[in-house]
């Protein structure tokens, strides 16, 4: 991989997190740990430690490591809503841990399922509040098994649609116009300066 199509796949993936509209993504990037992926991030750690954002890995896979590109302070305060601290109440997460706690139990939630499931359904149901998602929506995913849902972008959507699909469309646009940016030759990494 190189840098441009690391530049590509955090673009496709990451853009509204990178934009400050969403709390955090996910990236699945080539490679076998995070150590191998230093020296692309190495360009973003003053941008990112400017606006906020963080970089965790979630799992190692044979060939891929799935990451979490977030924003903590975002992220921290979806976490203390009532709903999202009952479900991970209900899912065995540490009543009020901080958010780095909560981090470690949701990795070791993701490897527990995958050796439990293997890799196609090896994330926990949670995980949606940790990408910023609806906790009615987590919580309509858990009850209702991922079936029965009003509509499907993002996740999948059970409540408050018409906000829901407005917010799709936010994160649509913006992924296009980072994409289309990227592209252009625009930096991703002044991009993300400029950003939120």
């Amino acid at each position: 991989m190189d840098r441009r199509q690391f530049d590509q796949l955090l673009a496709l993936h990451c853009a509204p997190t990178l934009a400050g509209l969403k709390a955090a993504s996910m990236v699945a990037l080539p490679g076998r740990s995070m150590e191998e992926l230093r020296d692309f991030f190495r360009v973003y750690e003053q941008c990112f430690a400017c606006k906020g954002l963080k970089v965790m890995e979630l799992r190692q896979q044979k060939a891929h490591v799935l990451l979490l590109i977030y924003r903590p302070v975002v992220l921290q305060r979806l976490l203390r809503r009532k709903t999202a601290k009952d479900i991970l109440a209900m899912c065995g997460y540490p009543p009020e841990a901080a958010l780095e706690e909560l981090l470690s139990h949701l990795k070791r939630r993701m490897e527990q399922k995958l050796m439990e499931h293997g890799v196609r359904n090896g994330f926990p149901h949670e995980i949606g509040l940790f990408l910023g998602y609806p906790p009615h929506d987590v919580k309509g995913f858990i009850q209702h098994g991922g079936r029965n849902f009003r509509q499907c972008g993002f996740w999948k959507v059970y409540d408050n649609e018409k906000a829901v699909l407005h917010l799709f469309h936010c994160y649509a646009v913006c992924t296009k116009r980072v994409y289309d940016s990227l592209q252009e030759g625009v930096s991703l990494q002044s991009m993300i300066c400029s950003a939120a």
